[in-house]
C-alpha cells in the first residue's frame, strides 16, 4: 500500500483560490482542472475549502450572484487536514 505522500507526488501541483475571489472565479478554476473541490488560502494559510456542494447549497438555492458572492462567504471553513 502507498503513503499518502507517494500518492500525492503522483498528483500535479494543488490548484487553489483566495477567500476574496468571487464564486465565479472559483467555479471557473473548478471547471478548467476538472474537479469537485478547491482550496482557499489565505496567503499561505488554509482559510477553507470551496466544492460544488459550497455552490449548489449556498449560491444557488439562495439566489445568490456568483459574480458579486466572494468565496470565503460561502466557503466550508474549520477543515481538518494532515501532514
Amino acid at each position: 500500500m502507498q503513503s499518502i505522500a507517494q500518492l500525492l507526488a503522483k498528483k500535479p501541483a494543488v490548484v487553489t483560490v483566495a477567500p476574496h475571489d468571487s464564486v465565479r472565479q472559483a467555479l471557473e478554476v473548478l471547471a478548467t482542472h476538472n474537479i469537485g473541490a478547491v482550496p482557499v488560502l489565505d496567503g499561505h494559510r488554509l482559510a477553507g475549502i470551496f466544492s460544488e456542494r459550497d455552490y449548489a447549497r449556498k449560491v444557488a438555492l439562495k439566489g445568490l450572484k456568483s459574480e458579486s458572492t466572494e468565496v470565503h462567504e460561502v466557503m466550508t471553513s474549520g477543515v481538518i487536514c494532515a501532514d
